[in-house]
Parts: C-alpha cells; structure tokens; sequence
C-alpha cells in the first residue's frame, strides 16, 4: 500500500488530500473539512466537480468511480457511485437513472441555508452530470462537518474544486442553484 500526500488548492485555500493506493484503487478524502457557517444570513454552496476518464468500459475490469462527502462525526457517507449510478446515504438509495460516460462531468455540493433558517430549512447535498442537477438529499446531522472524497478504481479522473473559476469554470452554474434558493426565499 502506498501512501501519497497531495497538496491542491480549494477555493483560494492549500488542501492537503492524502491518497491511499492499493494497487490499482485510490481514495481520496480532503483533511480540512466543510464546516456549517455561523451567523450567515446568505446560502452557502460547497462544490467541486470532477471529469471522468475511462479506458474501456465502466464495470469492466474492475472500473469504479464515486464522488461525495464523509460525516466528520459519524463517517458516513452521502456519495454518488458511477458503477451503480446510485446515490447513496445510510437511509438507502436513489436511483437517478443516469448512466456515467467517458468524458462525463460529475459533480457534488452541499448548501446550508441562512442560520436564521436553520429551523425551516435542512442543509442538502446534490449531484450533477454534465451540468445538470441529477440527485439531492436533504441532511439530517445538521450540526456534522464534511470532507469531500473521491473513489477511484481502474480509471482517472481530472477534478476542479474551483480555484480558478475564470480560466476553468464549472459545468454547473452555480448561480442557479443560489437563485432557486433565493426565489424559494421570496414566496
């Protein structure tokens, strides 16, 4: 087993992922964490996106591809698996009934709504593919922080955690999800 420490930088930020290789598997899971915003009175989004490169075909030869985030207190999961195309959480799965492609774009974020909504409203995490919103689960552990991870088996990956938005943006348009929110808001 190897043991690789990877410096990236994240929203301006140094992160430090620490990737652990068994022969042809890696995982990687950020050492800083996403932690709920205090006395915010906007949405806050936490997202990253990452490009899928296959050789050959998912399922085949051990491929396997997922993307999402880990509990801090509990290690749970909430994770979007290409080889199943599930989108998973310890209350079960949803089906988006997507397929995952070679050159496909997948993505994950977490939103926390104003603190002075904290009451009405739970914190969620959503998937995309190729810019569109394809899964969301509400959270219940609203207090928890997250860390991003990535699973990768038998293929590669390119990832974007938004460090240099202009020259390399994301597939998702983020404002919408930040305009849903704020016409949930007005009504």
């Amino acid at each position: 087993m190897k043991i690789l420490n990877i410096l990236i930088v994240w929203r301006g930020k140094k992160v430090n992922l620490v990737i652990l290789s068994l022969q042809q598997k890696c995982f990687c899971l950020c050492k800083k964490f996403i932690q709920k915003t205090k006395n915010c009175f906007n949405y806050s989004l936490y997202y990253y996106e990452i490009k899928c490169i296959f050789e050959g075909e998912l399922n085949e030869d051990r491929k396997y591809l997922s993307i999402g985030l880990e509990n801090c207190r509990t290690n749970e999961w909430i994770e979007f698996c290409a080889e199943y195309a599930l989108t998973m959480d310890k209350y079960g799965d949803l089906e988006p009934a997507t397929i995952v492609n070679n050159n496909d774009i997948l993505g994950c974020g977490l939103v926390y709504p104003p603190t002075n909504k904290m009451n009405e409203e739970l914190p969620y995490v959503f998937c995309t593919q190729n810019g569109k919103q394809i899964g969301k689960i509400s959270l219940i552990d609203i207090s928890a922080s997250y860390k991003p991870f990535i699973k990768v088996e038998c293929c590669s990956i390119e990832s974007n955690f938004g460090n240099d938005l202009k020259t390399k943006p994301f597939k998702y348009d983020i404002s919408k999800q930040f305009l849903k929110d704020l016409i949930k808001n007005l009504f």
